[in-house]
């Protein structure tokens, strides 16, 4: 089962979703590495959202199990979000391993309470209407994105050389020393 590197968008209309896909149709980004990826427009089937996925068949479909996996895929995620910072209007949006398994009516879900009574930062790198914001409680550590939009910024992708695919010796290396945790992944 492949796990997808992708960009979730959430719209308020049919209309909105159309303008996402003629945004984003076509889209091909030259990465730094020389790979070439090509990003294919998928509409979700939730009932009640408006909602697509926009991946690439070049990013790795194992999540991230080398170094090179980290840095295609966060310059992608970079690139997505400044594609999608010039474009047309949507609800939520947000790019991750997986995006669509959290959707923007979860955003309550991923509040996360700060010192002072009723302050809290949002959990989830995502970006989403200002409305959206006022209704949260304008959680703290948001920042604008473009004009009606706010975003928790966007930190990256994370390599862990242990269990990588390319780092055998140091994963044998666990192995001996700790045979009983061999498991732990």
């Amino acid at each position: 089962m492949a796990i997808i590197f992708d960009l979730y968008v959430e719209c308020h209309t049919p209309e909105e979703l159309g303008e996402i896909k003629s945004h984003f149709e076509g889209l091909t980004f030259e990465l730094q590495t020389g790979k070439t990826t090509h990003w294919q427009f998928s509409p979700e089937d939730i009932e009640g959202v408006y909602a697509c996925s926009l991946w690439s068949r070049q990013l790795s479909d194992c999540a991230v199990r080398t170094v090179t996996d980290a840095i295609e895929c966060t310059e992608a995620g970079v690139r997505l979000y400044r594609h999608l910072q010039q474009g047309p209007d949507f609800q939520f949006a947000r790019v991750a391993w997986e995006a669509t398994f959290i959707g923007g009516w979860e955003l309550e879900d991923w509040l996360e309470p700060l010192g002072d009574p009723g302050e809290s930062r949002l959990g989830l790198e995502c970006v989403f209407t200002e409305a959206r914001y006022e209704q949260l409680g304008r959680p703290k550590y948001c920042k604008a994105f473009r004009p009606g939009y706010v975003w928790t910024g966007y930190r990256g992708e994370v390599y862990r050389p242990l269990w990588s695919s390319d780092q055998k010796e140091l994963t044998d290396l666990y192995r001996e020393y700790f045979p009983h945790a061999k498991d732990l992944k």
